[in-house]
């Protein structure tokens, strides 16, 4: 047996022990990556008297003076081609593709993606000193590279203890050292961010493995857009509460953005 067909059996096995995982856990769906959820129900829960008020879920710290948004008209113009394109094109393909995929088998999906963005995570916890951190991130890449079948499987925190530390990517290494966000910047297909954190994205994609896959640059591209599809599916329902829960969407996604990367930042 060649070595191709081994990693093809590998794959389908892996597959289809995935349909027995259990899909219910939204904590080890949303561990590392963007969430509507960890960024504007991200604080802890506490009690709420009867006599008490309950706090708005989108209240931030971040005054709307604060915000450098001088682009603001063409931002607002991204942010409705933005949410076109996801109610009119992604959100259905990704409910079709849901329909076909079961939850385990996409969750395995998002667990690969995330296990190959190991080098971002390491790389900017050592430049931030978080050397525990950075420790735990390869104890984890080790296990769930090799037990968890290339990263399918969250082998690490199930059963070795090794619960994953905050993400770290290349626009907090910066403002840990200082840079200030600077002006806001909503991008096609994207969403929020900044000057810092595009310039960070584009550190991310350097230290991303997807970024050397040989062949043409398409190749890339289905593997994001893939990607995007895959996680999207996992978290429907997320933005639309977002957007009833606003006055201006725009406005609460920008104030929650930017209370969401200081807070990163600051962990």
């Amino acid at each position: 047996m060649n070595s191709l067909s081994k990693l093809l059996i590998t794959f389908l096995v892996s597959l289809a022990l995935s349909f027995f995982l259990p899909s219910g856990d939204s904590r080890r769906l949303s561990l590392t990556s963007f969430s509507f959820q960890e960024m504007a129900f991200g604080a802890p829960e506490t009690t709420i008297a009867e006599d008490e008020e309950e706090p708005e879920p989108f209240k931030t710290d971040v005054k709307h003076e604060d915000a450098h948004d001088p682009l603001e008209k063409m931002n607002r113009a991204i942010f409705v081609f933005n949410d076109k394109f996801y109610f009119w094109f992604l959100k259905p393909v990704a409910q079709i593709y849901g329909v076909f995929a079961p939850p385990g088998v996409r969750t395995c999906i998002k667990n690969g993606f995330e296990n190959l963005r190991f080098p971002t995570r390491f790389l900017n916890n050592l430049l931030q000193g978080k050397f525990k951190a950075a420790g735990i991130e390869t104890g984890r890449f080790l296990i769930n590279s090799t037990m968890g079948f290339g990263g399918l499987f969250e082998i690490a925190s199930l059963h070795f203890d090794l619960n994953p530390p905050p993400t770290e990517d290349t626009g907090q290494t910066l403002g840990f050292y200082g840079l200030k966000p600077g002006f806001y910047l909503v991008l096609p297909f994207w969403g929020p961010s900044s000057l810092r954190d595009g310039f960070g994205l584009a550190g991310d994609a350097a230290l991303s493995p997807l970024f050397y896959i040989p062949g043409e640059l398409w190749m890339g591209v289905v593997l994001r857009a893939g990607e995007s599809m895959n996680n999207t599916s996992l978290k429907i329902g997320e933005y639309e509460d977002f957007k009833k829960a606003a006055l201006d969407p725009y406005v609460s996604m920008r104030q929650a953005w930017l209370q969401y990367r200081k807070n990163e930042i600051q962990k």
